[in-house]
């Protein structure tokens, strides 16, 4: 079917105008890869450690890791991607300055091809969104096939903004047709929608429906794909408005009557009933509107309308009351906004807001779903449609979450301090325990008893006294033998002596003869003895230096200490200060924020309060003037707006 489109399309490219108006830099980016999906093989610890923070959607902490990481050099392997990784979260937090320096570092060292063509493509993107479009050509340029193919449909459409930004709409068109059928098919709907954007602003509004209308008959159940068509519906609805009212009701009848466009296409429907004639069909939307949530302008103008199409009917007293109502409503708006500018210019809508926010860590986008429930907050749905205010509120909360980091790192202060207490407390507690002369006894208590076994050692070698390494139960079996020595000598008349004596000759050489044969294996024994004393001897001395360098290095130490704790608290005390004046400053361009945007519905709803008390009084004073209402009564002069036969449709935000 697109086939039939893109040759459409094509055939209408070479008669573009290049001096026509400039669609701009807002192209749909319908997905954005932030990391690589897939297993992959992680061999630092810490950077497993960071992208697992970073998959929590914790990405301050995954920041934080990736920074000591890489001060404490713990990314032998995963340096280069542990950059991109930091550079992307840096971009993500508006950080271009920090992330280009970054991503310029990777191209200065000798990467892989993957590491260049992804610094390159994130040195396009910060370039692009600096407005240097002509230094974000040449980087997107140099982006060559190893790029991440998850990365390529985005490439694509940051390369079809450029050629917008530039004016060169015949190569963004045909970039755009590209990416309407090489990409993801539900991805390829919002190229399709700016493609036919695209089209209609360059002067092609033929095609440009056409291409705009094949979106607006999209069948999907993504809630996204729906919001697209229902977009393209309303673009189309009310761009042939004027000129073709029954085709523009078909387009406007495709509208979902519970989406986020369905106000804009009710009010719509309402205009081209008006433009046909049909009053009383005109007043169906046109009520149905009215009965809305009053914080779209295509509420406050129904209000207004449905009163003039009342007026047309020639019902006078309902149009008064209509009008009247409208009125009431008005005036009970203004009212609400002034109080939400209060609530602003005093903080209080801020204040509510950031109540709604856990303690988790700062995400990519804004929870939308997180508004106080507050009536000051009413018109933020409205506000936070434009992406501006999103980041500013998104920057809001970063910063207070870094409030409270700050303040919990103060809170911690006190516990180092009274750390350090204790750890001189046991200090000098350990060091009275343990005095020099203690050691130095020990010392030599070890010492002398080494000396003594060493020389008796030596003297059983120069003797070859072997039995001077019996064991214990060797000794005491020679002591038996020699106390049946004696008692042998004793019984020297006794008849059986001889045999008495001959056993006493066999026990004590069998022992003799075991003793000596094992005395190689006795003397090692004595020896590892020693040599374990030896070692007990050096480990002492070891321990008294450790204990003499501890006497002189801890005190030093507790110093040391103590003024990297003053440091940490001075930093905390200035990073405070810093956090608090750009908190301040991310409140000022909030409230210039706001007060633009209400200021503009508060004109609205002044005019659509002028319009409602002329065109009351104008009943007002035929009514006066006339018992009875014989002729019928010319509509008052005070119309709504209508919308312009030439309205052009935005592209995708």
């Amino acid at each position: 079917m697109f086939s039939a489109l893109k040759s459409t399309a094509s055939s209408l490219l070479p008669n573009l105008l290049l001096g026509t108006v400039l669609l701009g830099a807002g192209l749909l980016l319908p997905t954005q890869s932030h990391a690589d999906d897939g297993p992959r093989v992680v061999r630092d610890l810490y950077y497993g450690e960071a992208l697992y923070q970073f998959y929590q959607q914790n990405y301050y902490s995954a920041a934080v890791h990736l920074l000591t990481a890489r001060e404490r050099e713990l990314l032998q392997h995963h340096d280069a991607e542990a950059q991109l990784l930091l550079g992307g979260i840096y971009l993500s937090y508006g950080l271009h300055d920090d992330a280009e320096r970054l991503f310029m570092v990777l191209l200065d060292e000798k990467n892989s091809p993957e590491v260049h063509d992804r610094a390159w493509f994130y040195l396009g993107k910060i370039r692009y969104y600096k407005g240097l479009y002509e230094e974000a050509n040449l980087a997107l340029w140099q982006v060559g096939d190893h790029l991440d193919p998850a990365l390529n449909e985005e490439l694509q459409t940051l390369k079809a903004n450029l050629l917008m930004a530039q004016e060169k709409y015949t190569e963004a068109a045909q970039s755009l047709i590209e990416l309407t059928e090489d990409g993801d098919e539900d991805q390829a709907w919002f190229a399709r929608f700016n493609l036919g954007v695209a089209l209609i602003r360059a002067g092609m509004p033929d095609g440009g429906m056409l291409v705009l209308d094949n979106v607006g008959q999209l069948r999907s159940d993504d809630e996204y794909l729906k919001a697209l068509r229902d977009k393209a519906n309303l673009a189309l609805g009310y761009r042939v408005l004027k000129q073709d009212p029954k085709r523009a009701r078909s387009y406007l009848r495709r509208v979902r009557l519970n989406g986020p466009f369905s106000n804009k296409a009710l009010l719509g429907m309402g205009w081209v009933a008006l433009e046909q004639q049909q009053y009383k069909q005109a007043l169906l939307p046109w009520i149905e509107l009215s009965r809305r949530d009053r914080v779209d302008v295509a509420v406050f103008e129904s209000l207004l309308a449905k009163g003039y199409a009342q007026e047309l009917l020639q019902a006078y007293p309902q149009a008064m009351n209509s009008y009247r109502e409208a009125i009431d409503i008005y005036q009970k708006e203004l009212k609400a906004l002034d109080a939400t500018r209060a609530a602003v210019s005093q903080g209080r809508l801020w204040d509510d807001l950031l109540k709604q926010v856990d303690g988790s860590e700062m995400g990519w986008f804004w929870e939308a779903e997180l508004l106080p429930d507050t009536p000051e907050a009413r018109y933020l749905p409205t506000l936070m449609a434009s992406h501006g205010f999103h980041e500013a509120i998104k920057n809001l909360r970063d910063l207070n979450f870094l409030r409270s980091k700050l303040a919990r790192w103060e809170g911690d202060m006190p516990a180092y301090d009274h750390m350090l207490v204790l750890r001189r407390q046991t200090y000098e507690e350990q060091l009275e325990r343990l005095t020099p002369d203690e050691t130095l006894a020990r010392i030599e208590d070890i010492s002398a008893s080494r000396d003594i076994y060493a020389q008796e050692l030596q003297h059983i070698d120069s003797d070859h006294d072997a039995l001077a390494l019996a064991t214990e139960d060797e000794q005491k079996q020679i002591e038996r033998l020699q106390g049946i020595e004696d008692r042998l000598w004793r019984l020297q008349d006794h008849r059986r002596i001889d045999r008495y004596r001959e056993q006493y000759r066999f026990f004590k050489g069998l022992l003799e003869y075991d003793i000596r044969t094992t005395y190689a294996a006795r003397r090692w024994k004595v020896q590892k003895a020693l040599r374990s004393l030896d070692k007990e001897f050096e480990a002492t001395l070891a321990q008294q230096d450790s204990l003499q360098q501890a006497r002189v290095l801890a005190p030093q130490r507790f110093e040391g200490l103590d003024q990297r704790i003053q440091i940490m608290h001075g930093r905390i005390g200035a990073l405070k200060q810093a956090l608090d004046a750009t908190f301040a400053e991310q409140q000022r361009q909030l409230q210039a924020q706001v007060d633009e945007e209400l200021d503009r519905l508060r004109d609205n709803l002044v005019d659509y309060l002028d319009r409602a008390r002329f065109s009351l009084a104008h009943l007002q004073d035929l009514a006066a003037h006339q018992t009875r209402l014989e002729a019928p009564v010319e509509a008052s002069d005070a119309q709504p707006v209508t919308p312009a036969s030439d309205a052009e449709p935005q592209e995708a935000p």
